[in-house]
């Protein structure tokens, strides 16, 4: 009787292995696919988030970008990027993209279908950072992205 009960949980745990295992495999994308990724920081004076795709060992592209102005300060955001290369030395884009709206949650400026790339080296992580634009104005980068899967 002890081993037939053992033998019926056996057969169910196996069972439920292979549901869970198949259910696995249907649901993993295929290894050249790359998942959308978003990044996103937000102080209390601004907010700039971002989705993106991984294109290449040392590019990021499809960047789409909002930028929110949320200080009641007179004081524009700003936002560009962080990344870090194949050695994980940080560095940033150069281009400043701003909202000037000011004091308002609901009007934003938008950048889309932005690039970003290197040459002689690899990028590995990607975040967003949001600044205001005052003399040493505070700035805010958001957690980094997931790994580059081509790099």
């Amino acid at each position: 009787m002890r081993s037939r009960s053992f033998s019926r949980i056996v057969r169910r745990v196996t069972a439920a292995a292979a549901v869970a295992l198949s259910v696995i495999t249907v649901n993993t994308p295929s290894a050249g696919a790359a998942a959308q990724e978003f990044v996103f920081s937000g102080p209390s004076y601004g907010y700039a988030g971002a989705t993106f795709d991984w294109t290449g060992r040392s590019s990021v592209g499809n960047i789409d970008l909002i930028v929110s102005d949320w200080g009641c300060d007179a004081k524009p955001v700003y936002a560009y990027f962080l990344f870090y290369n194949g050695s994980l030395t940080p560095d940033t884009t150069p281009t400043r993209r701003y909202d000037h709206s000011g004091c308002d949650k609901e009007d934003y400026s938008t950048y889309n279908n932005l690039s970003w790339s290197i040459s002689g080296d690899s990028i590995t992580y990607f975040a967003v950072v949001v600044c205001r634009d005052a003399f040493d104005g505070p700035c805010k980068a958001s957690g980094l992205s997931g790994r580059n899967p081509y790099a």
